[in-house]
C-alpha cells in the first residue's frame, strides 16, 4: 500500500515536471529563441515600412497571414540572393541579382492580372506561377521551385496586394493601352 502511494506520488511529480518543461520550452521558443522559423516571423528589410504604407498592405492586419506572406514575397523580390538563395546562383557581385533588377512590383501586378494566357512561343497557356518559375530558372540561372512552394505563393501574394492597391482587374493593360 505504501509502495503504491510512493509510485503514485512519483507519477504526479513526473507529470508536473513534464508539463513544466514543455511550458518553459514553448515560452522560450516564442519570446527568447530568436529563431525566425520557430517564431514564424518575417524579417523587416530596407524599404518594407515604406512599401507597407504606400500599398496599404497593413489594412489586412499588421501581423496577419496575408501581410506576412506579402512581406516574405517582398523580401524574395527585392533581396533574392538572401531570401531565395536556393532558387538562384547569382550573388551580390552580379549586376542583376534579384527580381527587382528586371521588374517593378507594378509590372509584377500587371503580370498577375494578365497571367494564364496563351503563349505563342510555347503553344500553350502559361500560369503566373510558371512564369515566375521560368524567371528563376532562366534570368536568375537558378533552380526551379514547384508550383506549391511557399516562395511562389508569397510572390503571388505580393503581386495580388499591389494589384489590389492599383485596382487592376483581369486583362488590365499598363498605361491604359
Amino acid at each position: 500500500m505504501a509502495v503504491e502511494r510512493v509510485n503514485s506520488a512519483r507519477s504526479r511529480v513526473n507529470l508536473v515536471l513534464s508539463v513544466f518543461a514543455v511550458l518553459v520550452f514553448v515560452i522560450w521558443a516564442h519570446f527568447g529563441s530568436g529563431v525566425p522559423v520557430i517564431r514564424a516571423h518575417s524579417t523587416a528589410t530596407a524599404g518594407w515600412a515604406d512599401f507597407l504604407t504606400a500599398y496599404g498592405v497593413d489594412r489586412f492586419g499588421a501581423d496577419g497571414y496575408f501581410t506576412r506572406g506579402v512581406q516574405n514575397g517582398y523580401n524574395l523580390f527585392h533581396f533574392t540572393p538572401e531570401y531565395g538563395r536556393r532558387f538562384t546562383r547569382k550573388s551580390s557581385r552580379d549586376p542583376v541579382n534579384s527580381c527587382s533588377g528586371c521588374h517593378t512590383v507594378e509590372s509584377l501586378a500587371y503580370g498577375l492580372v494578365n497571367s494564364d494566357r496563351f503563349d505563342a512561343a510555347l503553344e500553350r497557356r502559361v500560369s503566373f506561377e510558371e512564369r515566375v518559375m521560368r524567371c528563376y530558372a532562366g534570368s536568375m540561372d537558378g533552380f526551379v521551385p514547384t508550383h506549391y512552394d511557399p516562395a511562389i505563393r508569397d510572390i503571388r501574394l505580393l503581386a495580388r496586394a499591389v494589384a489590389s492597391h492599383l485596382q487592376l482587374s483581369e486583362g488590365a493593360r499598363k498605361g491604359g493601352g
